[in-house]
């Protein structure tokens, strides 16, 4: 599910996700399932170029838990340009 919104010379975005494993598998142990939110813009610096950022989080259940790490996160921050042609 996403929600965007542009201006003249700016944008914003945010998306949501989730995943859930289908199939014919037994679920003794947990799901496979992982839900994700990104949340960015854009900014143009002139007509062609735009400079883009955002930040994106995730976090995953695996079907069969690790022991010693309990790590299941994972975060990003991005940024960057976008050419148009």
């Amino acid at each position: 599910v996403g929600l965007s919104y542009a201006g003249d010379t700016w944008s914003t975005r945010l998306q949501l996700g989730a995943e859930k494993a289908t199939g014919s598998r037994t679920h003794l142990i947990g799901t496979d399932e992982s839900y994700s939110v990104d949340l960015g813009g854009s900014y143009a610096l002139t007509r062609n170029v735009d400079l883009t950022g955002g930040i994106r989080y995730k976090m995953q259940r695996d079907r069969i838990e690790r022991l010693a790490d309990q790590r299941h996160d994972s975060q990003a921050v991005y940024i960057g340009t976008a050419f148009r042609f």
